[in-house]
């Protein structure tokens, strides 16, 4: 089956359960450079979708877009049906959708309490938050932490806080740059146990990543760009066998 086939009958399957995020058709131009070029792409709700790609695909701009830190050049996105290509991105927030950046800055000198209690004093009374920041931290497995100094806590430890820190808003829908960036093996496969137990409990995950290993621990609807576009889209097993995606990341396509 050829890339085109793939991305025809995933869309279909797709249809087949309501999308919660739209991109339609969307161009993204910098100074006359085409990062986006007419990308199309629908996440269904609930779903657990990964985005890969090679350097200069458009997927660090297609993440941009889904938060509203770029506008595009043409095309729409759209919420529920509901148009938000200008909305800003505090206003897509209040909708329910959240970010975890690759660099998303924890605060080393604060404990892991105080990290957390500064975004979830936005949602809820003080009385309420220690409650919540031990639900938060026994999703992601830092039950016990919650007095430890960020600092004194591993590389992955941190990026499992900043995942916790963009729970805090219980979130729709969980966006992730790159979550297992500097991880060591153990650490990425954990994180992948964190993001299916945050899926069970309904949360649409968008993963931007390419750490192919990562990737097949997920076993997710995957989305390959290149050149700003949908290339291929399937499940990870027929993305990693398709011949034409790994010629685009030997870049002989």
């Amino acid at each position: 089956m050829n890339a085109v086939t793939n991305c025809k009958v995933e869309a279909n399957v797709a249809s087949a359960v309501r999308p919660i995020l739209e991109v339609r058709d969307v161009h993204k131009v910098f100074g006359g450079v085409r990062a986006l070029n007419g990308l199309s792409l629908s996440i269904a709700e609930g779903e657990i979708h990964c985005v890969l790609g090679p350097n200069g695909a458009g997927k660090s701009t297609f993440f941009k877009m889904l938060m509203g830190t770029e506008r595009p050049t043409m095309g729409k996105i759209l919420y529920k049906g509901r148009d938000v290509t200008r909305m800003p991105s505090f206003g897509r927030a209040r909708l329910g959708l959240s970010v975890k950046f690759q660099n998303m800055r924890v605060f080393g000198d604060l404990t892991v309490f105080q990290n957390l209690f500064i975004p979830l004093r936005r949602s809820y009374r003080a009385h309420q938050i220690p409650e919540r920041v031990e639900a938060l931290l026994s999703q992601v497995g830092l039950q016990g932490n919650a007095q430890r100094l960020v600092r004194e806590l591993s590389h992955g430890q941190q990026q499992w806080l900043a995942i916790a820190m963009s729970m805090a808003s219980d979130p729709e829908i969980l966006l992730l740059d790159e979550p297992t960036a500097g991880m060591s093996v153990e650490e990425s496969t954990k994180t992948a146990a964190i993001i299916h137990e945050l899926n069970a409990q309904k949360v649409t995950i968008i993963v931007i990543e390419h750490d192919m290993a990562f990737i097949r621990a997920l076993s997710a609807r995957t989305s390959v760009l290149h050149y700003g576009q949908l290339f291929a889209q399937s499940s990870f097993d027929e993305i990693a066998a398709n011949p034409d995606v790994r010629r685009i990341y030997l870049g002989t396509l």
